[in-house]
């Protein structure tokens, strides 16, 4: 079994469900506070989160569910060449010019199970992430 999915569709879908439609103004962002990856956001407060370029970045890969004996989980560490900065739908590459998030990132995600191309090869769970 493959499967593959546009980052850029999964991330518009997961964000446009629980984000304002329209772009906000610079009024707006200029009174949102700005919290660095790793940092405590305000509580309940809209806030700009800011990914800072060569920060490490943990993301846990996890292997579980009733299918299988116990569970294997990992956590990878990746950094960004650049800063990102992201609010709701919306990201900017200066904390300045926003765009939708799609127009700015894109991607590929894909699962491959294991055995599925000679019968012993291992699965893999790959995800890839560019500047448009």
């Amino acid at each position: 079994m493959f499967l593959r999915f546009s980052a850029g569709v999964l991330a518009a879908l997961a964000l446009t469900a629980c984000a304002n439609l329209g772009k906000p103004g610079a009024d707006e962002l200029a009174r949102l506070p700005v919290v660095r990856f790793g940092e405590a956001a305000p509580a309940g407060q809209p806030f700009i989160l800011h990914y800072p370029a060569g920060a490490p970045m943990p993301v846990e890969a996890r292997i579980h569910g009733s299918l299988l004996d116990g569970e294997a989980r990992s956590t990878l560490t990746v950094r960004t060449r650049q800063d990102v900065y992201t609010y709701k739908q919306w990201a900017s590459l200066d904390g300045k010019n926003w765009k939708p998030g799609n127009e700015v990132i894109g991607g590929n995600f894909e699962i491959r199970v294991p055995g599925e191309q000679d019968g012993r090869n291992p699965g893999s769970m790959r995800a890839e992430f560019n500047l448009k």
